[in-house]
């Protein structure tokens, strides 16, 4: 998903600083392991820091937690001898949740310099591509452009990646920028005009507009390239706590992403979810294990 934080919003200044972030989740403390994957194992828990990003990771009528990264870490902890809990925290709590060791893993997200100084990262699980998304009714912009997005309000999840490339767009044409807490919420804000458009991963509002035919959604082209970072860089990373502590960890959790890349389970965890297009893991079981930005 794909998920920076602009400098005024302070969640992730403060993951990147190493402060704390005052109501964090329920993710038990792991400073005393000798290594992730001992810990996992002693416990039988693989404590996942999820926030809700459907259809990556959402709760179903059942309030129960389900989505492609759901899927494909629950198989990554049953390969471990452990059972994936889920620690229910706001996206730019999961990653300072994480960077402080008290949750394991993150949703997938773009891997950014910012978190690379307080997270490690797998290897690449999925391709995303940035959209500008406006109102089906009543689009305040016709064309993908940076000088149609002049003047015009746009909104982003705070902490996620899109908001470096909607601050970018900010400097380049005189913009207004409004933060939301999920996707949910800036789909809302846009279906009823409270802004003009938003930006978002590509796989997210044709599954929300499946989900709520009522949302006035639609996708009006990508991100301008003046903007929008290089194709690894759209690419969706799981992250965990910096360093050698989790280096036995990503190691295990390399070598499975790999495995269900190549004999086709991830495509068919995809299918589930309506990511049938083959684009969306091109590359990948070819893509090294690391990238930085």
């Amino acid at each position: 998903m794909a998920h920076i934080s602009k400098f005024a919003v302070p969640a992730v200044v403060l993951a990147t600083s190493g402060a704390l972030l005052a109501g964090c989740g329920s993710g038990s403390t792991s400073t005393q392991s000798t290594s992730l994957l001992s810990k996992v194992k002693s416990t039988h828990q693989l404590v996942f820091a999820i926030s809700p990003f459907a259809p990556q990771d959402f709760q179903n009528s059942k309030q129960q937690w389900t989505g492609y990264d759901v899927n494909i870490l629950r198989g990554f902890a049953k390969s471990l001898g452990a059972k994936l809990v889920f620690d229910h925290l706001s996206f730019a709590a999961s990653i300072t949740a994480v960077s402080q060791k008290r949750a394991d893993v993150t949703i997938d997200i773009y891997e950014t310099k910012a978190r690379a100084k307080v997270l490690s990262f797998s290897r690449p699980m999925l391709n995303y591509n940035d959209a500008i998304v406006v109102n089906s009714q009543h689009p305040a912009i016709t064309t993908d452009s940076v000088s149609a997005l002049k003047g015009k309000t746009i909104g982003v999840v705070t902490g996620s990646a899109e908001v470096a490339e909607a601050v970018a767009l900010e400097k380049q044409t005189p913009s207004d920028v409004k933060y939301y807490p999920n996707i949910s919420d800036c789909f809302q804000a846009l279906s009823t005009g409270r802004i003009d458009a938003t930006i978002q991963p590509s796989t997210d509002p044709a599954w929300s507009k499946a989900q709520n035919p009522a949302l006035h959604i639609k996708i009006l082209g990508a991100v301008p390239q003046s903007v929008a970072p290089p194709v690894q860089g759209l690419r969706g990373y799981y992250a965990v706590p910096k360093g050698q502590y989790s280096a036995s960890f990503l190691k295990k959790l390399n070598a499975y992403l790999l495995k269900i890349q190549k004999n086709g389970t991830e495509q068919k965890i995809l299918d589930k979810y309506g990511l049938t297009s083959p684009v969306f893991l091109q590359g990948i079981a070819s893509a090294p294990n690391s990238y930085t930005p």
